[in-house]
């Protein structure tokens, strides 16, 4: 989980990979806060492995409206050629 700069929301990943947001009322006559609904903002391709640990792999611009997240990149794999039976030339 990460704060928005100004601490007006929560962010997070969800099990289901959608990046989530927690808005967060303050109220600082009756000095409480209140979390409304996860309100999902996009999916991602963060996987469990990536987003259920200690690591932080995305951040937030200072208002909340841009993010930086390492993702998944799944590459094609390239053919390889293996050569049997070859004799090195002396």
């Amino acid at each position: 989980m990460r704060w928005r700069p100004d601490g007006k929301e929560l962010f997070f990943i969800g099990l289901d990979g959608r990046f989530m947001a927690v808005p967060i009322r303050t109220s600082s006559s009756t000095q409480t806060i209140e979390a409304a609904s996860p309100v999902p903002l996009f999916a991602t391709r963060v996987g469990p492995a990536l987003s259920n640990n200690d690591n932080q792999h995305y951040d937030t611009s200072p208002d909340g409206q841009c993010f930086l997240m390492n993702t998944i990149h799944e590459e094609l794999a390239s053919p390889i050629t293996v050569i049997l039976n070859w004799k090195a030339k002396p």
